[in-house]
């Protein structure tokens, strides 16, 4: 994979537990309009703590199955912690190879990971390869380029600008969301249907410490690669300022528009 933004442990952990909160709502939505169901055996890809295959294993219900594959070691054994579903399996794997993951699944699912792989079409290709006929591939990525806050305000401006020229910089695909269609036709598999959604909230529980949280996760790789530093971002303090900033011009908090794609393989 490219460089991974997140590498501190404590902090990603809370980073993708608080991820779940606002994203798992429409990663649900999307597995249901992909057709996930009762009984079906479904791969995770890029599992991380969990969220999306707890999504996937309550979907699939007690007959179903879902098995996750997470390359950090770290990360499986919190997804570990965080899952009393019986019918999960958590292992640690390449997402881009795919080594010693069985073929014959209902589904293939995965969130926000494909950006961080350096051949996204290669990736699907391989994923779809672990899928019975007549199987479904089912992706949720981001347009990270966007603008975080409604109305624009000094330091959402300059703090979203630090974290996406980061990204660029490191080589991570910052609108992959939007890419997901043409993805899906080069690496030979069916037209996708797509659903995009966003969340957005405003007043004080807009969840400006949603992005104050992933703001202050990248700062490693901000400062790796001379964007900005520890002093410019002012963790400690990021989270309030940033809500300050949206209730003094009654303002909401975006999310990132998240692009859902998924197709079913032709049938045998």
């Amino acid at each position: 994979m490219t460089i991974y933004p997140f590498e501190d442990r404590v902090a990603e952990d809370r980073r993708l537990v608080a991820q779940g909160e606002v994203f798992d709502p429409l990663t649900r939505r999307l597995l249901e309009r992909a057709g996930l169901a009762a009984g079906m055996r479904v791969l995770d890809l890029g599992s991380g703590a969990g969220n999306v295959a707890r999504l996937a294993a309550e979907l699939v219900g007690p007959g179903g199955a879902v098995v996750g594959v997470e390359r950090n070691p770290d990360a499986v054994e919190l997804a570990r912690r965080r899952t009393d579903a019986p019918n999960i399996e958590y292992r640690v794997g390449e997402v881009e190879t795919l080594d010693g993951i069985e073929s014959g699944f209902d589904a293939v699912i995965g969130r926000l990971i494909l950006m961080y792989v350096p051949d996204p079409v290669a990736a699907l290709r391989r994923a779809a390869s672990r899928l019975r006929p007549g199987g479904v591939i089912c992706v949720h990525e981001a347009d990270l380029t966007y603008s975080p806050a409604a109305p624009p305000t000094p330091t959402w401006t300059q703090v979203h600008g630090y974290f996406v020229a980061a990204l660029e910089k490191a080589g991570i695909e910052r609108r992959l969301g939007p890419a997901l269609f043409t993805a899906f036709r080069v690496a030979g598999l069916p037209d996708p249907e797509l659903l995009v959604e966003l969340f957005a909230a405003g007043g004080p529980a807009a969840p400006a410490w949603a992005w104050a949280n992933v703001f202050s996760a990248t700062v490693p790789l901000m400062e790796l690669h001379g964007v900005a530093s520890r002093a410019d971002v002012d963790p400690p303090t990021l989270s309030d300022r940033l809500l300050s900033e949206t209730l003094a011009t009654d303002g909401s908090v975006l999310g990132p528009p998240m692009f859902g794609a998924w197709t079913r393989l032709p049938a045998a």
